[in-house]
């Protein structure tokens, strides 16, 4: 069985919320139901979700949960951008932050290709591509086809 706590992805989430917490402390008191809590609730699904994703039998099961994870890293980062251009943060902080999220991205978009392999070996090694019809498919089928966008060293 997977040990959460010694999965990369999981350790680099983690450390993201952490510090997301952490710089939450600076926000004014009057944000304590906006953007704060917007920064602590997204910060804290994500290795949340990465946990879900490993609990799983099946890659495609896992698969749902590490989108959410991605979603929620784009979601986060723009919180980071807001705070910064709201006074919150500084540049440098929010460098440092957008360098937290970026490794945590590279480390999830590994995590997703290996799932990725786990999910085709599962099915008689089916692959998952976009529909040729975007209209004649399921939600799960358009959650999975985003799997073949995700290259190795690609930019985020």
């Amino acid at each position: 069985m997977m040990q959460i706590t010694e999965l990369e992805v999981w350790k680099a989430a983690i450390e993201l919320a952490r510090k997301s917490y952490d710089i939450t402390l600076k926000f004014p008191e009057s944000e304590a139901f906006g953007l704060t809590s917007l920064v602590k609730r997204t910060a804290a699904n994500i290795p949340a979700c990465v946990s879900s994703a490993a609990s799983r039998k099946h890659g495609k099961e896992s698969l749902i949960h590490l989108f959410s994870a991605r979603d929620l890293l784009y979601e986060l980062e723009s919180h980071f951008y807001l705070a910064n251009k709201l006074g919150f943060i500084t540049e440098e902080e929010l460098n440092e932050l957008l360098e937290l999220n970026v490794a945590s991205k590279r480390l999830l978009f590994g995590f997703i290709k290996y799932y990725k392999r786990n999910a085709s070996g599962n099915e008689g090694q089916r692959r998952f591509r976009r529909p040729e019809n975007p209209s004649s498919h399921s939600h799960d089928d358009d959650e999975i086809g985003h799997i073949e966008d995700i290259e190795e060293g690609e930019d985020f």
